[in-house]
């Protein structure tokens, strides 16, 4: 009979390595957006875990109207990290006329928030929205280490989980997403730099109760957050690339994710799927739903 305590331990070991590898990290990519489809910038952030295999980290750039711009996440908490968002928010942002206008987040671990704060620092007037369900574990009134995950791993290791993000985002500066989908544009009131059809959000529970995907429907571009993993279905210990369930250990119910998976892979218009964990250039529509049908 397994000894759950053993077990518990020998993972929490584990994590604590992963963790101690994660601060010791090398970047190795160009701190810069690249364009990926006409209206839509990544920059994708590798991060060299020494023995471990890299793990790569994506934040966006949406040009919603000319010159408007919306940040999708904001990456780890790394230094280096952090210094390459703004780094690529300034190349990218780079005439007069450039202006961001809001940071969107699909969920507040601290590998989509990382840089939050200092890039609410940098551009004071910018204001963040994310998700109803989300909200308490952006503002810091919840940590992801109360909830009551369907799977061990999640159990075990969300002890090792910080209560949410180091940033708190202050309630004036933020905008709730609300109901199962939407348009962003539903936040406010009147922008004319957002028109409708730009951008959609959808709700994909599972990773985290409140996380989000966005739908760019110019280019049938879906940012699925984590609720793909585009690397291996090994990682850390293997760099082949797949098309996987994101990481047990950080997803609190995984029987949620599956169907947020479901409906992602068939929503309508859509060509490309980009997670933010994606060791290539995204996945074919085509091979989310065999993923998901198998």
């Amino acid at each position: 009979m397994v000894n759950l305590q053993s077990v518990a331990s020998v993972l929490l070991i584990a994590g604590a390595v992963l963790f101690a590898q994660w601060q010791r990290q090398t970047p190795f990519p160009p701190a810069k957006f690249v364009q990926i489809r006409p209206g839509l910038h990544r920059l994708n952030y590798v991060l060299n875990l020494k023995v471990l295999a890299p793990a790569h980290v994506a934040v966006w750039l949406v040009e919603s109207s000319p010159n408007s711009w919306i940040l999708v996440d904001a990456g780890t908490p790394s230094r280096k990290h952090q210094r390459a968002i703004l780094k690529g928010l300034q190349a990218t942002l780079s005439s007069a006329e450039d202006t961001l206008r809001l940071v969107l987040v699909t969920h507040a671990h601290t590998d989509h928030t990382g840089a939050l704060g200092q890039v609410l620092d940098t551009y004071p007037n910018v204001k963040v929205a994310c998700h109803e369900q989300e909200e308490v574990f952006l503002s810091g009134g919840k940590s992801y280490a109360d909830l009551s995950g369907d799977n061990l791993q999640f159990n075990i290791l969300k002890r090792l989980m910080p209560g949410s993000n180091s940033t708190m985002v202050p309630s004036s500066r933020l905008l709730l997403l609300k109901g199962q989908s939407g348009d962003v544009s539903d936040v406010f009131t009147y922008a004319n730099w957002l028109p409708k059809g730009v951008l959609e959000y959808h709700a994909v529970p599972g990773h985290t109760p409140g996380q989000v995907a966005f739908f760019h429907k110019p280019t049938g571009s879906v940012i699925a957050a984590d609720t793909f993993v585009h690397m291996s279905k090994w990682w850390p210990f293997s760099s082949t690339r797949d098309i996987c369930l994101a990481h047990p250990f950080f997803s609190a119910n995984l029987e949620m994710v599956k169907g947020s998976q479901q409906n992602l892979a068939v929503l309508p218009g859509t060509k490309t799927i980009f997670p933010s964990h994606d060791a290539e250039n995204g996945a074919s529509a085509k091979a989310v739903k065999e993923f998901v049908m198998a």
